[in-house]
């Protein structure tokens, strides 16, 4: 067992206080002449752990191989360990900047750099820069993340930025929202932005439509959250794709790998990409009022452009420049034909013959009233099915202010005719049945319109039927001379003008059976004339005796 140096007490009451000015010596020999080892952070732990243990500062050094002023100035609190940052003077260039500024915008969400862009690129460089920031200011620094590597074309991460870009609509000052849809492939991580209005289905589609188009192919893999636009049911091996987004990637050959729920790092590529995006956004239009849809998508794809220009620290060139060298010819082709997929609804067909859907009124056939449809969303049609048959199709309205688009073929004759019974349509269908006809329905509804709607309807349905009748060239006659007839008397009224129509018929067929040649046959005795003779017939001699009579 060693001894204890008495002149080297273990601990010492009152220390004798350095010079501030003065540095730490270095490790020297000790008194056997041995070379001695600098102080790592192992070693420093040591000494500490056996000072504590109340071990003397000789046996310690001997044990250690270290100085034994080395020992003392760790017991005395005069060296620091290795690990611990080392305190010194500011460089002048920090004196210059206003940290305060600095932080406060740091703390708005803005990227450091921006902030050294605008602050400090002119005093130093921007390595300098977050260095010192994070030693002034330990607090801020953010836990390191793995990297992770993916093959070319592979795959592709989607998501929606968690806040939203506020804009003004001029013609009502309302704020409104858009919502941003971003997208990164995993190997160049070239990004895709996009915003919209909603995050609903259609525009969550439309979204990777464009992205699809921005890259000119179609990666392996996609890979979205589990929002419902896209996962109807989240399953760790097998989750429920929406039929709309099933179908998209059936269009486009890819196959959706959704993330994790409550797992952002599946996706960790977008993750990033929508952090910098969106501060990069803020930072650049923090003093713009956005007053468009269209011209908050002009600012994303500048800035997206910025971003994807920009050289990339770990890969060394730009996002841009590794996707056009590398993933470019790796990714699949895009259809050949234009894709035009859709969202899917359930809807109940209404027992006046109409579905709601967004707001707006479709019609179906009302054979099918009160079952369940399934309604197709595209981008420019509505389609309706039961099962798998297609029972309509309509031209999309984007109004949402429950107009009704119909097909007069979907609904019941008495609907029909209720639906016919309009000022525009009985105008209309005058027109193609007469002139006067529609002269004369043009009058009536000057005078009253409401008044003198159902007797135009008796007009078209009387004039209809004669013209079914009679063909289209002799009904045109009887009609003109009958409303010649109700302009002469001014009376205007259905039955009247039906009875001058049966009147023209009967004329019609008096006319045609007076003019109608008789043939008569020679012989005949209760002839006056024979063969159109000028002179009257003997009708005696045409009966033959009495002798002939009996035989």
């Amino acid at each position: 067992m060693s001894r204890v140096d008495p002149s080297e007490p273990v601990a010492q009451a009152h220390p004798t206080e350095p010079d501030s000015t003065a540095t730490f010596p270095a490790d020297r020999d000790g008194e056997d002449g041995m070379g001695l080892r600098s102080v790592t952070v192992e070693r420093f732990e040591e000494i500490r752990r056996r000072l504590a243990d109340g071990r003397g500062v000789r046996e310690i050094a001997r044990a250690l191989g270290c100085s034994r002023d080395t020992v003392r100035e760790v017991r005395d609190g005069l060296r620091q360990s290795p690990a611990a940052p080392k305190i010194g003077k500011d460089p002048l260039w920090m004196r210059q900047v206003d940290w305060a500024t600095v932080v406060h915008e740091l703390g708005l969400g803005h990227p450091l750099k921006f902030i050294w862009e605008e602050k400090a690129q002119a005093l130093t460089t921007y390595s300098n820069f977050w260095k010192q920031f994070y030693r002034k200011f330990p607090q801020h620094r953010q836990a390191d993340i793995t990297a992770r590597e993916f093959a070319a074309g592979e795959r592709v991460e989607v998501d929606y930025a968690g806040d939203p870009i506020e804009w003004i609509e001029l013609a009502t000052g309302e704020i409104r929202k858009a919502y941003i849809f971003v997208a990164g492939l995993g190997f160049s991580q070239l990004l895709f932005a996009w915003a919209a209005e909603d995050m609903k289905s259609r525009n969550w589609l439309g979204a990777h439509r464009r992205m699809y188009a921005f890259y000119g192919g179609v990666p392996h893999v996609t890979v979205p959250d589990c929002l419902k636009q896209g996962v109807l049911k989240c399953h760790l091996y097998d989750p429920d794709l929406n039929p709309g987004y099933a179908q998209l990637a059936r269009d486009f050959s890819t196959a959706v790998v959704p993330a994790r729920p409550d797992h952002p790092r599946d996706k960790a590529i977008v993750e990033g990409l929508v952090k910098i995006l969106m501060r990069y956004v803020r930072f650049r239009h923090r003093r713009t009022r956005f007053t468009s849809l269209h011209q908050i998508n002009q600012a994303l794809s500048e800035c997206a452009q910025r971003i994807n220009a920009r050289r990339h620290s770990r890969f060394g060139v730009s996002r841009r420049e590794r996707f056009e060298a590398l993933e470019r010819a790796a990714l699949k082709a895009l259809p050949v034909h234009d894709v035009d997929t859709g969202e899917w609804l359930t809807a109940t067909l209404h027992p006046d013959c109409y579905v709601l859907v967004e707001a707006v009124l479709y019609s179906a056939p009302h054979i099918h009233r009160h079952k369940k449809l399934r309604i197709k969303l595209t981008e420019n049609h509505v389609e309706i099915f039961l099962n798998l048959e297609r029972l309509a199709i309509h031209p999309r309205s984007r109004h949402r202010d429950g107009r009704r688009i119909k097909i007069d073929a979907h609904f019941p004759p008495a609907s029909q005719a209720y639906y016919e019974a309009t000022p525009q349509r009985l105008l209309s269908q005058s027109r193609f049945i007469h002139p006067e006809l529609h002269r004369l329905f043009v009058e009536l509804f000057n005078d009253d319109v409401y008044g003198n709607l159902r007797r135009a309807q008796g007009f078209v349905r009387s004039c209809t039927k004669e013209i079914n009748t009679a063909g289209h060239e002799v009904a045109s006659q009887r009609i003109a001379a009958a409303i010649v007839t109700m302009r002469r008397y001014d009376k205007y009224r259905v039955p009247y003008f039906q009875a001058l129509l049966a009147q023209a018929r009967k004329q019609t067929t008096t006319v045609t059976g007076e003019s109608r040649e008789i043939v008569r046959r020679p012989g005949n005795p209760m002839l006056r004339y024979a063969a159109g003779a000028d002179r009257p017939v003997d009708i005696f001699a045409a009966v033959p005796s009495d002798s002939i009579q009996e035989k």
